[in-house]
């Protein structure tokens, strides 16, 4: 199944990615779907991401500028858009805008689509927000979620864990001990877990990323009934395997 089948999409909507496990990736994927189907995509960041090109990410425009007045012209139907503030050439991010700059772009309905990455992960399977995080604009129409499945079975530590010490708190889980399908769901379900940040109104997605095997398919599997059950705010639950970001494998388990 596509990713555009699975999640439900209107044209006009904004999409933040918070968590870990391979959201830029999956930014990516999506906007390159959207693309595929004639729709203009516009990505972006409210904290930092990296440049695309250190990925291979697909785009057409890179826009670098603090001002709006790039995004007066409205893109191609069929064109994605990476845009941010700032490149910092040491650490090859970009900087992202503020939610006050990106509401104008959405006022405008300059783009079909505009992705969002809202959380930063250091490229770490899982994290619990610090206070300051998530950066969700409260005009957001969906918020997904992201855990990187490969983070079953390892220790709670720094080299599996961004912002340990906040995970720890939320699900009670101590350093060194082995990250388990309950911390997974405690981390869903806590108001300061994965989706902090986010409003009653605004559509939340789980995605259970890196589902590389059949083991860790049945495991999204097992802890998507369980959110159903005990997170009544999560709309719907996928899990994905984005190997090959041309054609990722989804599927949808709400």
């Amino acid at each position: 199944m596509q990713i555009t089948q699975a999640l439900p999409l209107t044209k006009g909507m904004t999409l933040c990615f918070v968590g870990g496990g391979g959201k830029t990736s999956m930014i990516f994927a999506l906007a390159t779907e959207l693309a595929g189907q004639n729709f203009s995509v516009l990505v972006t960041t409210t904290t930092a991401i990296f440049h695309p090109d250190r990925g291979s990410q697909p785009y057409d425009q890179l826009i670098i500028d603090e001002t709006m007045e790039p995004f007066q012209c409205p893109p191609k139907a069929g064109q994605i858009v990476v845009a941010a503030k700032s490149h910092d050439p040491k650490t090859n991010k970009l900087k992202g805008y503020t939610p006050g700059t990106l509401a104008e772009v959405r006022k405008n309905h300059s783009f079909d689509f505009i992705l969002i990455e809202a959380d930063g992960s250091r490229r770490l399977p899982i994290k619990a927000p610090a206070a300051h995080e998530p950066v969700i604009p409260g005009w957001t129409d969906m918020v997904i979620g992201c855990i990187g499945l490969d983070c079953l079975g390892n220790p709670m530590n720094s080299q599996t864990v961004h912002r340990p010490e906040h995970f720890s708190a939320v699900t009670n889980l101590g350093s060194g001990e082995i990250i388990g399908p309950e911390h997974l769901i405690s981390l869903v379900a806590s108001s300061q877990g994965l989706f902090k940040n986010s409003s009653k109104n605004m559509k939340k997605i789980v995605l259970f990323n890196k589902a590389d095997t059949r083991q860790l398919v049945q495991n999204g599997q097992e802890m998507a009934n369980r959110i159903f059950a005990k997170c009544t705010g999560v709309d719907d639950c996928l899990v994905a395997c984005l190997l090959d970001i041309n054609n990722p494998a989804v599927c949808l388990l709400g």
